[in-house]
């Protein structure tokens, strides 16, 4: 507990940091410090209704949301990085109850110390879970005669913290590796834990591991109003070097006009200690996948 509570006092240490010298930032004089800070909230909406429809098929109602905030600070010697991305959907098949499609809550956190005009030394804060309960539809639990609740918040979550240098060649890319990184798994639910969910020892609630972290993220406008931004994590902890948690998070975005967006999002994770219920019923380590097609309303600021 010691561990989630040190976690918990840094997320937030640096979520008040940031809003504290926004705001001292605005009231204050120009100086050589400067705040960048934005974002994008966007909602895609999609339904099918049918009624004595020959050709056959399902009602479906699909809601899904994105908002994604960053708050940047960049002098001559130093820059800081912080970004939040939180996404929540839903989706409703016919009669089935409404079941969840997305659920994401990343919070990113960079300071750089400059050594070189490309290269930089560095620390990395990243923190990621979710905001509510997911399920296994096809395990029912016994006793409740509901589906299997198979996560929650904060079980799991991950924190990863680390130390190194960061290669900046271009403005859209930037290489960090970090050599001395410690990964905390988080499963703070006496359930999940108890039964060695997602890596920790059975009944032990945080998982810490010391390894070395890769981290490359690429943005770059492709051409007018088209924009794919992707970012690579790996994690390979001393202990097992051979076994790395790799992350790869990629969209392309496309702006019609001020209000109306596309994008098609690619995400790619693999970490052995999941065992997860694979496409053919065997449970194991895989490879997990998730594409999404989006047309809906989106507001930047």
């Amino acid at each position: 507990m010691s561990n989630a509570r040190t976690i918990s006092n840094a997320i937030l240490a640096i979520i008040l940091a940031t809003t504290v010298a926004q705001s001292q930032d605005a009231a204050a004089p120009p100086r050589d410090t400067a705040w960048k800070t934005g974002g994008q909230i966007g909602v895609n909406f999609s339904q099918v209704a049918l009624s004595n429809w020959s050709g056959g098929g399902q009602n479906t109602l699909a809601i899904a949301g994105l908002a994604t905030t960053f708050a940047n600070m960049k002098t001559e010697a130093t820059s800081w990085d912080n970004g939040l991305d939180v996404g929540y959907g839903f989706t409703k098949l016919a009669e089935q109850d409404f079941r969840k499609s997305d659920d994401k809550v990343i919070l990113i956190s960079k300071y750089g110390y400059k050594a070189t005009d490309q290269l930089f030394y560095s620390g990395l804060l990243d923190a990621r879970t979710q905001l509510s309960d997911g399920f296994n539809y096809d395990k029912i639990d016994s006793a409740t005669g509901n589906p299997t609740t198979i996560s929650r918040f904060a079980a799991p979550a991950y924190v990863t913290l680390g130390l190194g240098a960061t290669w900046k060649p271009a403005d859209y890319f930037e290489l960090l590796v970090a050599p001395i990184s410690n990964r905390l798994i988080l499963v703070m639910d006496d359930t999940l834990s108890a039964a060695g969910a997602f890596g920790v020892d059975p009944g032990k609630k945080v998982k810490s591991q010391l390894g070395a972290l890769l981290n490359a993220t690429f943005k770059k406008e492709l051409m007018t109003n088209v924009t794919l931004s992707s970012r690579l994590n790996v994690f390979s902890a001393y202990e097992t070097f051979d076994k790395a948690v790799v992350t790869w998070e990629s969209l392309l975005g496309l702006k019609v006009n001020d209000y109306i967006t596309a994008s098609v999002a690619l995400d790619v994770l693999y970490d052995e200690k999941v065992k997860i219920t694979r496409d053919d019923k065997t449970v194991g380590p895989s490879t997990q996948i998730r594409e999404v097609l989006a047309i809906g309303l989106g507001y930047k600021f």
